[in-house]
């Protein structure tokens, strides 16, 4: 499977899909901080600044974004979905439309489930896709931080026919079942045991550019999120090949 980033901020999506073998083919962020960071972390994948003025990207399977949430999160000033901001989804569905991946993620804050997910649900299932969605939790996959965000996997409607088709006549979601298993690999356990290490970064450290550093982490998505989000895909796609 191949993937393509949109809104990739410092490459959440891509490190994720790194750690599940799934190898991002081109990306598309705008601020120049975070392009850098891409361009110094994944030097093969091609590079789209402006996802308004972008058109003509290659085929994926999988397309992830994060679209802008200013206009949506509760500390922002509730325009929802057709704010200047995050109105940029009608850009994000526009190249969903233009690639047709087979899977679709988009991360946004919890509060979209009432500031404009209707109109999310409304433009997938007019281009032809399902969608399935959950809330999780940072803290649900170890870290010492609630951090919760809303993530939608959708597919197209031909894999919702495939996968319709169960021996015990039952859909099964995309979304892997948690368990407090410590042979499981999306255990709690096993999850912190592969987080990188890292060091406590502190406001008197003196790292240069600390603003850009620390708002680039802040708005990024958590990889470890994003490998669970692959992995689900990459099992549920096995399952429909397997009752095709």
């Amino acid at each position: 499977m191949t993937h393509g980033s949109l809104f990739s901020g410092i490459g959440g999506f891509e490190l994720g899909a790194e750690w599940a073998g799934i190898p991002t083919l081109w990306n598309c962020e705008i601020e120049d901080y975070q392009r850098e960071v891409l361009k110094k972390n994944f030097p093969h994948v091609k590079q789209y600044r402006d996802i308004t003025k972008t058109s003509g990207l290659g085929h994926v399977d999988i397309i992830s974004g994060g679209f802008p949430c200013q206009d949506i999160s509760v500390a922002g000033k509730g325009e929802g979905i057709t704010g200047k901001r995050s109105g940029l989804w009608t850009e994000m569905h526009r190249v969903i439309r233009e690639v047709r991946p087979a899977y679709v993620i988009i991360e946004n804050s919890p509060a979209l489930l009432y500031r404009g997910f209707e109109r999310v649900l409304c433009d997938l299932s007019q281009s032809g896709y399902n969608a399935e969605w959950q809330c999780i939790r940072n803290s649900s996959f170890g870290f010492p931080h609630h951090r919760e965000r809303l993530y939608v996997i959708a597919y197209t409607n031909e894999i919702k026919l495939q996968g319709n088709v169960r021996v015990d006549r039952c859909f099964k979601p995309v979304f892997k079942e948690w368990t407090p298993n410590s042979d499981d690999g999306y255990s709690c356990a096993k999850r912190i045991l592969q987080m990188p290490t890292c060091g406590h970064i502190r406001n008197g450290d003196g790292f240069p550019g600390w603003i850009h550093r620390v708002g680039s982490i802040g708005n990024a998505v958590n990889p470890c999120v994003a490998k669970y989000l692959f992995e689900c895909i990459k099992e549920f796609d096995r399952q429909v090949e397997t009752i095709a």
